[in-house]
């Protein structure tokens, strides 16, 4: 009786990731402490979606309008509430949240990408492509403190203008991200090569490029539809650009001349 007590009466952890406030109630102590660290840069308010972790009983009175399961994980939504089940490490935990903020992020203008966003001079350069295209490598050459993130970038459309969030998804850098947000100065494709050079790209090829890079996890015809719609209005209104580069600093030369 005395440990269910304790557990029901720990305090909630409070996060915020691209300004998506979450509040996670823990039913086990050892994954809540691994979780404060994990997040620990990333601390929100206490007025965010209510996530419970692990409890042995449900509180979804209703359907949820949109449930996913990652191998022996899973998680329910719904408007004001959420269940994340058979969390048994805090890399679980990092999935289902990936995965809970694609569907919050939608109605919100915004999107997960396999990307690296790197600051330079006060705006956020995004290069995308997917694994060992040179997102952490990219990153790995930046000057220090400039990685937004080298794995899953966030973009959101806010105050009139698209602005990359770091996040706390780091890949082989281990760039755990910086709870900070940057005007988007473009978007590259990335491409290895022998000597450093970029090409302009029509939205439409980017686009073709950067599907597989989305992460998104509803089958439901009309949220990928409006994902979709996003995604054209996001290439519409930023530099697109395809980056050949030789894997040293000298790349920033043709991103940033």
């Amino acid at each position: 009786m005395g440990q269910e007590s304790s557990i029901q009466s720990a305090e909630p952890l409070h996060i915020s990731i691209g300004q998506v406030p979450m509040s996670l109630l823990f039913a086990e102590e050892g994954l809540r402490e691994k979780a404060v660290s994990r997040y620990r840069d990333f601390a929100g308010a206490p007025d965010g979606l209510q996530i419970r972790l692990n409890h042995p009983v449900t509180s979804f009175a209703e359907s949820p309008e949109f449930e996913y399961t990652l191998d022996d994980a899973g998680l329910r939504l719904r408007e004001s509430e959420a269940e994340f089940r058979g969390v048994r490490h805090e890399y679980a935990l990092d999935s289902l949240i990936r995965i809970l903020l694609t569907v919050r992020l939608l109605p919100e203008q915004g999107f997960l990408l396999h990307a690296a966003s790197i600051v330079r001079d006060g705006r956020a350069y995004i290069f995308m492509g997917r694994s060992g295209a040179g997102k952490s490598t990219v990153a790995s050459l930046s000057p220090e403190g400039s990685v937004l993130t080298d794995e899953i970038s966030l973009v959101r459309f806010q105050d009139g203008e698209w602005r990359a969030h770091g996040t706390p998804f780091w890949g082989e850098f281990r760039a755990a991200g910086h709870n900070h947000d940057y005007p988007v100065a473009g978007i590259y494709c990335l491409t290895q090569a022998r000597e450093n050079r970029i090409e302009r790209m029509l939205p439409r090829d980017v686009l073709r490029a950067m599907l597989p890079c989305v992460l998104f996890f509803s089958s439901d015809a009309t949220a990928n539809s409006l994902l979709l719609g996003l995604l054209v209005e996001f290439l519409g209104q930023v530099p697109c650009h395809r980056l050949h580069f030789v894997k040293d600093s000298s790349f920033w030369d043709v991103v940033a001349s």
